[in-house]
């Protein structure tokens, strides 16, 4: 099957790339060790919801915006073989992103459909799409092309969006975006472009979660060490909205961020020997 590439975006290249200090970082709360890898955030009902990363029982953790848990909801019919972020859609259904690919070699990749209402139950059963990379021929495929790993995504319109983590050795800081029905099925995920955030390495520059704010069209990248923040775009041309990049202080294994308000964020981070982490955070930018 040919390879559909709408665009190749180089943002180091670009007159409006630069890194701003304008974040403001607030720590609210140590985590519950049963978070110990937060590793998905989403912001729904004035309360925030969270999982682990992969490995780890098919859990979602309800807590309020203190950062204390509240409840434990279980997912029935799945395995959390690696589950790396949430979404939600514009009816708040919840995505699960069963979608880590460390070694580029899974071919049961999956996300999870939690039909609203599931914050009042304890136990819930999802609705599944399973899908592969179009362009992926080799499990794994060799070092230079490792970039089908993925630990971010977002809903827009009825379509998922896939923003991929850069592995490739030497390492590139390309992530390709795919897209998706969000709806249960069997899919093939079409390349729609890519996006090349940095080069300056993995522990600055991989992408470990987004979301989507529709009321002011934004969309949030985050890295280990940065915040993408892109805005004024249609629909899929993320690579053509205004984009913004703060940087954050410290590398940590921050991989969940969700908006609560324009220009405002929580964030968590997953502890780390040597690292630190495994706390809740209010992230905004500041007032100039």
């Amino acid at each position: 099957m040919q390879k559909k590439i709408v665009f190749f975006l180089v943002l180091l290249s670009l007159p409006f790339f630069g890194l701003s200090d304008d974040l403001e970082i607030n720590k609210i709360a140590k985590l519950s060790n049963k978070m110990y890898e937060t590793s998905g955030l989403v912001f729904l009902d004035d309360k925030l919801i969270t999982h682990n990363d992969g490995g780890n029982r098919s859990e979602l953790f309800v807590l309020n915006k203190k950062g204390d848990l509240l409840k434990t909801i279980r997912i029935g019919n799945a395995k959390n073989y690696d589950w790396e972020d949430l979404a939600l859609d514009a009816k708040n259904n919840l995505y699960i992103g069963d979608v880590g690919n460390n070694l580029n070699s899974r071919q049961n990749l999956k996300i999870h459909i939690v039909k609203n209402g599931f914050l009042d139950k304890s136990e819930v059963d999802v609705e599944t799409i399973s899908f592969e990379y179009e362009d992926q021929k080799s499990f794994p495929p060799k070092k230079s092309k490792l970039n089908f790993d993925c630990e971010a995504f977002v809903c827009i319109k009825g379509k998922i969006f896939l923003f991929t983590k850069c592995r490739t050795k030497p390492f590139s800081g390309i992530s390709k975006v795919y897209m998706l029905p969000a709806k249960p099925g069997h899919y093939e995920a079409k390349l729609i472009g890519q996006m090349q955030f940095c080069k300056k390495g993995w522990m600055t520059c991989s992408v470990t979660a987004a979301d989507y704010h529709a009321k002011s069209n934004t969309l949030s990248i985050l890295t280990y060490g940065r915040l993408y923040v892109i805005k004024n775009f249609k629909f899929n041309s993320f690579w053509k909205g205004d984009i913004s990049v703060y940087k954050m202080s410290k590398i940590r294994q921050r991989e969940a961020i969700c908006f609560y308000e324009k220009r405002k964020w929580y964030m968590t981070d997953e502890y780390r020997k040597g690292f630190k982490g495994g706390n809740l955070y209010r992230v905004k930018i500041k007032k100039k």
